[in-house]
């Protein structure tokens, strides 16, 4: 009996010492076809997306450029325009002397013709009467 129960120890321990140690392979995943391929268009779907999304922003950032060169055209055309506007107001100004020049002129030559019409006729009525005089004396 000694003999039979050291051998069922022997046994015993050597089938517990020879088992192997089940070890998880916790990398790999097990899905279904369907979801992995799912899983895999999902991923594609995000690359192009993330490539679409910086080809947005390139396009953002040209068009921000694009906008900041047009905002600085327009400035300088409202700038163009006001001096313009300026340049404008100052010949209207200079048309507006001009024309109140011409009508002072013109009313100082008006006054200027009748006081020689006046002379012209107080002369001749002068000389007139001193021809009488010395016809007529």
């Amino acid at each position: 009996m000694k003999k039979l129960i050291f051998l069922f120890f022997v046994i015993l321990s050597t089938t517990s010492f020879s088992q192997k140690e089940v070890k998880k392979d916790t990398t790999q995943i097990c899905f279904p076809t369907e979801v992995g391929r799912q899983i895999e268009s999902d991923l594609n779907e995000l690359d192009k997306l993330r490539e679409l999304k910086k080809l947005t922003d390139h396009e953002i950032n040209e068009l921000e450029k694009k906008i900041v060169k047009q905002d600085s055209v327009i400035s300088k055309l409202e700038q163009k325009d006001i001096n313009n506007q300026l340049i404008v107001a100052g010949v209207e100004e200079k048309y507006k002397l001009v024309e109140q020049d011409n009508k002072e002129l013109r009313g100082k030559l008006k006054w200027s013709g009748i006081k020689s019409n006046i002379v012209e006729i107080v002369s001749g009525v002068l000389m007139a009467s001193f021809v009488y005089i010395q016809l007529f004396k």
